[in-house]
């Protein structure tokens, strides 16, 4: 108890914890299936991998959707009711999907899936933003994202063993994450108080998130920076087992590099760059996106794409908590959720538009693809800097900063 006491940082309320806890049981139970739901699918509808495909981009639509409609809600109804909805109709769904007793019922049952489990991730995002205070949220947020990658790494590993032998006890383990993660939130989180601001007369619409020009800016970067991104885990296996005849094995070594690294390095990188603005830190974090991508020029060895993944995982590192706590300090919290599921739907829009961008490039050549994806991440990094300048020149006092 006195290493944990001299762990936690006394300035970030308990209910975090609780919270960055319940998120790891939660990670490690959604883990158990989503890299395995395309296995599962074949397995159960006998249809083409074209078939298939288009359910998993239905499904994708669905969740893009979900990340919208979180937020909305996570503002009217609170974060805590949301967060609670989605956990629980979640449950319900995810072991829906693994008890569907004909094609039409598992395909109505995983869009209600991805309707009801995303939900929770902009109420989430926003709850962290209205308790932790503001010095404090990029080590929070840092922490978070530890936290889920830690249970990424041990669900996958349980859930190829499971999936052998019966994918019902996968779907029935997610399904029971999520219960566990819904009791940690009854008994031991609350709502963030309420802070009446007497210049706000309505609570405020969508459309006033739209009409935050900067913040849509960076929205169509961080789309952008989700496409590149989506090379790594949605167009790199393809690559190493089609063109290269890799194992698939090979791809899971870095699949697992990528999530220990995360772990490993996510509040040291945190740490070192803790004085640099969110937004510069976005230009820094995609300029080594595509210097991974770059790196993998090299050759066709293990080695090569190991410093690749290693190169693009501190871009990650640097990125994720920045983008969350540069979109937290400019919402209002009266629209945090509206302005963390607009947030989300950018970066999964990204991320769903990289399989088609970057599989048209590879198969125009490999070489194309990879000098492509890093051009963009480069491309990207430069306009996240220019828009840098203008932010810090606005809001010069956001944040402690180094002006680089």
């Amino acid at each position: 108890m006195q290493f944990l006491a001299r762990w936690r940082d006394p300035e970030i309320p308990q209910s975090f914890y609780i919270l960055m806890a319940g998120r790891f049981v939660n990670l490690v139970g959604n883990s158990l299936v989503f890299p395995f739901m395309t296995t599962y699918l074949a397995e159960r509808l006998h249809a083409s991998m074209t078939i298939i495909g288009l359910v998993m981009t239905l499904y994708g639509a669905s969740q893009v959707t979900a990340q919208l409609i979180g937020g909305v809600l996570s503002d009217s109804w609170g974060r805590r009711p949301v967060m609670l909805l989605a956990l629980a109709a979640g449950a319900v769904f995810t072991l829906a999907v693994g008890l569907a007793p004909n094609p039409g019922l598992l395909i109505a049952a995983l869009v209600l899936m991805g309707l009801s489990i995303p939900l929770f991730q902009p109420a989430s995002m926003a709850m962290v933003g209205d308790m932790v205070p503001s010095a404090k949220l990029s080590q929070a947020y840092s922490l978070m994202r530890m936290a889920s990658n830690a249970g990424i790494i041990i669900g996958p590993m349980i859930g190829g063993f499971l999936a052998d032998h019966s994918f019902l006890m996968v779907f029935g383990l997610d399904a029971l994450s999520m219960a566990v993660f819904f009791l940690i939130i009854v008994l031991g989180i609350g709502e963030p108080p309420k802070r009446k601001d007497p210049t706000i007369v309505s609570p405020g619409r969508l459309l006033d998130v739209v009409r935050d020009r900067p913040f849509m800016v960076f929205s169509v970067l961080w789309g952008l920076t989700g496409m590149v991104y989506a090379q790594l885990y949605q167009v790199l296996p393809a690559y190493l087992h089609t063109d290269l005849h890799d194992p698939t094995s090979v791809f899971g070594y870095l699949a697992a590099e990528n999530a220990l690294l995360v772990v490993a390095l996510q509040i040291p990188i945190t740490r070192i760059v803790s004085r640099i603005a969110p937004s510069r830190l976005m230009a820094i974090g995609s300029l080594f996106y595509g210097l991974g991508f770059f790196t993998m020029l090299a050759g066709h060895r293990m080695a090569t794409f190991a410093v690749g993944v290693l190169v693009i995982t501190i871009g990650e590192n640097v990125i994720n908590p920045a983008a969350s706590t540069w979109v937290a300090g400019r919402a209002p919290k009266e629209l945090r959720g509206r302005y963390m599921g607009f947030f989300g739907l950018a970066n999964r829009t990204g991320s769903a538009l990289g399989p088609t961008v970057g599989g048209g490039l590879l198969a125009a050549g490999a070489g194309l693809w990879l000098i492509t994806s890093a051009a963009i991440g480069g491309a990207v990094s430069a306009a996240y800097w220019r828009f840098s300048q203008r932010d810090l020149h606005l809001h010069p006092t956001t944040g402690s900063v180094i002006h680089l």
